[in-house]
């Protein structure tokens, strides 16, 4: 009897037949013997009986004559081709991958896509294969199923059609791809990356018509084999514009895939910056992606993103399509992290203790601790990279490591579940808290630009120290990194993170001893940019702790007059900060004593003499190798002379040159100052609309680096082009928050001028009351003003002739005299709350 009519060999699966039974098939069909097919299976003889015997049920056969017949027949069958599978969704972006992969497909014969699990390379494989009309039609090896290290000559032999015994496949597989040209799409080879390499090797070997495109989580090692990264999905960045979100590759997968799960999903601006932020988040994962898109049905975006902490509980559960194996995040990330052998697993695990970008000497110092050693790193840092765990990135002469955020969420469940992330988080904070603070005397001379790198670099993992430090109340250890920074804040930028740390350390009794006042010192200097009251409250304290010690009497007195010189007491000021300069001039300290000229400027009424001040601190500054405190001189140059609307010309020169060394030092904050000073000169010079358009920029900037004063600046000079093209509403929301902020971080230049414009701005809505008493309260601000900043402030003589003939004059020196009384946030919200009756 012969094989059923309707059953071809590359069906038998059709029938339940399994791989193990395949392969007693075709031994049976060689005549082989049970006790012969044992040994040569390493099988008991009765397991092999018990396979012939499904076989005979299965293959609805009455003997073992037949099943070697049925068998020989089949084998000698012509069989179908394994073929592209039909796509179930749409492929979305990858235009720059699919021209570049298809020129080398074409060009060479073995072609490897890597990346981590999840990353697309299957799709975008297949997708390569739709496209390559150059190359015969694609016959693609699923390598998925067979176990880890497996032979994979069977796998090949079923996609292509091929049949003959185990041990003559290889030999057959080579004959049947001598003849005509062939294309195999090799996927999922990362678990049996040496069977398929020792393959590949003997099959390219022997003919040169056939052309190879694998996908593997790690290069095969070949000679002769390209290696194609399949990068992430392009993200959007941070925007409520639907049109930005879409205009990526991961926004309109997000888009097209939440449709698919819950018809009528569009972006829209509620959600775009939520989807936009969910891209990223994601790092541009495509499976994460799709995974995330099918939970529209259940959650909203911004709850999505909220979740994402729990994302291996909430990524899974998607039906499979072609082309992708997992139905979970976890499942896909799993299947790499089992490929590992112990020590991978190790520092694959340690490695999640960085929330972003590492070097190599940063990973020995923290995780070559027991039973891993330095060389071990060098041994399997790069395993790690080839197996896609972990991606490298060139900057200049530096090379960087990285984990995705999915990658590295898995890593660290498993760190925890080994019990190792108390340790390593210690390891890590204390690293980067000493290693920063040791960094000062760089910042402060020429070796500023790479110690601003570090920080630049490092900032993620110094805000996760200093939050780790903070949760164990290591009170010291906090303060010995920001008083260590100590006066080189200033070069660093005042970065948000900074003044919520504060606000925890302050909530505390202050250290006693040396470190106690360098605390109180350091925190009045960094607070002067936000709150002026409780920088000087510290200021005193660091004056009274203090003691006999010169450098830290320095430190208190450039603390103290620092404070001081922001509000009325600008005499006191000058004086504190002459006693600092002398302090630091007996210290031999040069850089301090640059340091208190440059605050001494500000405590002194504008005139060439305090230009001077700033001019000699910015010679000093530079010849130290301070490149950022000598542009931040010219750019306080340029402010005092724009505050004054005088000397344009000059200021914008100190503008450029304070630019040109702030890009130089790397030192964005700077920068930003620069760009803000030639702002306010372009509106002085009547470009509202152009200048609006810095401040909007800028205004993001300083919000997110925490400078309260340049925030204020923006959105006067916001509110001030608003209320030129007559939108009052715009303009009394950006100046009474420019107001607001001004009176909390005393910027009297900003608040006088603030109040000023809102008195103009509440007059033109019919507000006579209200724009007096805020004229009221813009005098009294005026008042602490040199005579030269005053005459530059938005003009009120015509404003105060129009409400004397508008209001009745009682009334108006009431009102006049209620917004001197008043404090500033009572007249924000009065005005908040409406017009008052006209008398």
């Amino acid at each position: 009897m012969g094989a059923r009519p309707d059953l071809a060999a590359d069906s038998l699966h059709a029938v339940g037949v399994t791989r193990r039974e395949q392969e007693i098939l075709w031994l049976v069909a060689d005549h082989l013997r049970n006790k012969e097919i044992a040994e040569r299976l390493h099988l008991s003889e009765r397991t092999v009986e018990s396979h012939v015997s499904s076989l005979l049920s299965k293959l609805d056969l009455p003997d073992r004559h037949a099943l070697v017949q049925a068998a020989s027949q089949l084998r000698n069958r012509p069989r179908a081709r394994s073929a592209l599978p039909e796509p179930l969704s749409s492929f979305i972006g990858r235009g720059t991958e699919i021209g570049e992969l298809l020129e080398l497909v074409a060009g060479h014969r073995l072609v490897t896509l890597i990346g981590p699990a999840g990353s697309g390379k299957t799709r975008l494989a297949f997708e390569i294969a739709r496209s390559g009309d150059a190359l015969p039609t694609p016959v693609v090896v699923d390598l998925a199923i067979l176990p880890r290290n497996a032979a994979v000559e069977r796998a090949f032999a079923d996609a292509l059609g091929v049949s003959g015994e185990e041990a003559r496949l290889r030999s057959a597989l080579r004959e049947f791809l001598r003849d005509g040209e062939h294309w195999l799409v090799v996927d999922n080879c990362e678990h049996v990356a040496a069977p398929v390499a020792t393959l590949l090797v003997d099959l390219l070997a022997s003919t040169r018509r056939l052309h190879v495109l694998a996908t593997s989580q790690a290069p095969l090692g070949l000679t002769g084999e390209v290696v194609y990264q399949v990068p992430p999905l392009v993200v959007p960045s941070d925007t409520d514009e639907p049109a930005e979100v879409l205009d990526t590759p991961s926004g309109r997968l997000f888009a097209e895939r939440a449709a698919t799960a819950a018809p009528g999903f569009v972006i829209t601006e509620e959600n775009a910056r939520d989807v936009a932020s969910l891209c990223r988040r994601l790092d541009g994962l495509p499976l994460a992606i799709e995974l995330a898109a099918a939970r529209i049905r259940v959650f909203s975006a911004r709850e999505l993103l909220a979740h994402l902490d729990e994302r291996f509980a909430l990524l899974r559960g998607a039906a499979k399509t072609a082309g992708t194996r997992y139905v979970s995040l976890e499942e896909a990330l799993r299947w790499s992290y089992e490929l590992l052998d112990g020590d991978e697993r190790l520092l694959f695990e340690r490695c999640s203790v960085f929330p972003g970008d590492f070097d190599y000497d940063t990973a020995v110092a923290i995780l070559a601790y027991e039973p891993l050693d330095h060389l071990d790193l060098a041994r399997l840092v790069p395993r790690l990279l080839d197996r896609s765990l972990i991606s490298i990135s060139h900057r200049a002469l530096e090379t960087q490591y990285r984990m995705l955020d999915s990658i590295r969420q898995f890593a660290h469940a498993q760190l925890s579940l080994r019990g190792e992330v108390e340790r390593l988080d210690a390891l890590h904070a204390r690293y980067h808290l000493e290693h920063g603070a040791s960094l000062v005397s760089e910042l402060r001379g020429r070796g500023q630009q790479t110690a601003l790198r570090w920080f630049d670099q490092r900032w993620d993992d110094v805000r996760v120290a200093m939050r780790w430090t903070l949760d164990r109340q290591e009170s010291d250890a906090a303060w010995k990194f920001i008083a260590g920074v100590g006066t080189a804040w200033d070069i660093l930028g005042m970065r948000g993170e900074l003044f919520d740390w504060l606000e925890v350390l302050l909530g505390k009794p202050l250290l006693s001893g040396d470190l106690g006042t360098e605390a109180a010192a350091t925190a009045a200097l960094v607070l002067w940019y936000q709150d002026r009251n409780r920088s000087l409250a510290l200021a005193e304290q660091a004056l009274k702790c203090a003691g006999e010690d010169h450098r830290l009497l320095g430190l208190a007195h450039l603390a103290l007059g620092r404070a001081m010189s922001s509000g009325g007491a600008k005499v006191a000021a000058a004086r504190y900060l002459e006693q600092a300069a002398a302090a630091f001039r007996r210290l031999n300290d040069d850089w301090h004593y640059a340091n208190a000229l440059e605050f001494l400027s500000s405590a002194v009424p504008y005139s060439d003499d305090s230009l001077k001040l700033l001019a000699q601190a910015a010679d000093i500054f530079g010849r130290l190798g301070d490149r950022s405190l000598q542009s931040n001189c010219l750019n306080q140059m340029a402010h005092k002379s724009i505050e004054a609307n005088t000397r344009l010309e000059g200021a914008e020169a100190w503008l450029g040159e304070a630019r040109a060394l702030a890009e130089l030092s790397g030192n964005r904050h700077e920068v930003l100052h620069a760009a803000l000073e030639q702002a306010r000169i372009d509106q002085l010079r009547g470009a509202h609309e152009t200048s609006a358009l810095t401040y909007s920029g800028l205004l993001v900037e300083f919000r997110r680096i925490g400078d309260g004063r340049c925030v204020s600046r923006c959105l006067c000079g916001l509110g001030w082009a608003a209320s030129l093209r007559g939108d009052l509403q715009t303009a009394r929301r950006y100046l009474s928050e420019s107001v607001e902020v001004a009176n909390r971080t005393q910027t009297p230049v900003t608040l006088a001028a603030g109040l000023r414009l809102l008195a103009l701005v509440d007059h033109a809505a019919g507000r006579a009351l209200q724009a007096a008493d805020f004229l009221g309260a813009a005098a009294l601000a005026a008042e602490q003003l040199d005579v030269a900043l005053r005459e530059a402030l938005p003009p009120e003589a015509e404003l105060r002739a129009v409400l004397e003939r508008e209001v009745q004059a009682d009334a108006l020196a009431s009102a006049l005299a209620e917004g001197r009384r008043s404090p500033v946030e009572e007249l924000l919200l009065r005005s908040s709350q409406g017009p008052q009756p006209a008398q």
